[in-house]
């Protein structure tokens, strides 16, 4: 499987859930709250953690920056958890793909936070400005 290959599949995953969840809403209500907050958010950052053995497990979640970040992050704390895949005993759930044989962890993370960038781009208020919303790991950076 190609990286491109896993992201279209993962990305069709996240739109599902997402319909299924509401996040398009949740998103629409960060943004308005990041606008009006006296001293708002410069940012949303989506932060997507992938799981530390990297076998498909991963984690989605937005939160603010800027001066009033923390009170923002508190204020919407549910909201902000926007995507997760849980191990249950009948395996993960949702059914995203295993990381492919030959992957790094690396590589498993590239295809992921691509899919996620994507997903967000297609899910974000029309009325974002632009660069408002950075998806990225929150150790390899944002863009």
């Amino acid at each position: 499987m190609t990286p491109e290959e896993y992201a279209d599949t993962l990305q069709g995953i996240l739109t599902r859930a997402a319909t299924a969840t509401g996040v398009a809403g949740h998103l629409e209500q960060l943004l308005a709250a990041a606008r009006a907050q006296e001293g708002g958010a410069d940012a949303i950052l989506v932060d997507v953690f992938v799981d530390q053995d990297a076998e498909g497990p991963f984690d989605v979640w937005a939160r603010f920056e800027g001066r009033d970040a923390f009170a923002l992050d508190r204020r919407f704390e549910r909201e902000r958890n926007l995507f997760g895949v849980e191990w249950t005993e009948d395996g993960w759930d949702p059914d995203v793909p295993a990381r492919p044989r030959g992957w790094s962890r690396e590589d498993l993370e590239a295809a992921v936070v691509s899919a996620v960038s994507a997903w967000i781009a297609a899910l974000k208020p029309a009325a974002s400005p632009e660069d408002f919303w950075l998806v990225g790991t929150p150790d390899g950076g944002f863009g």
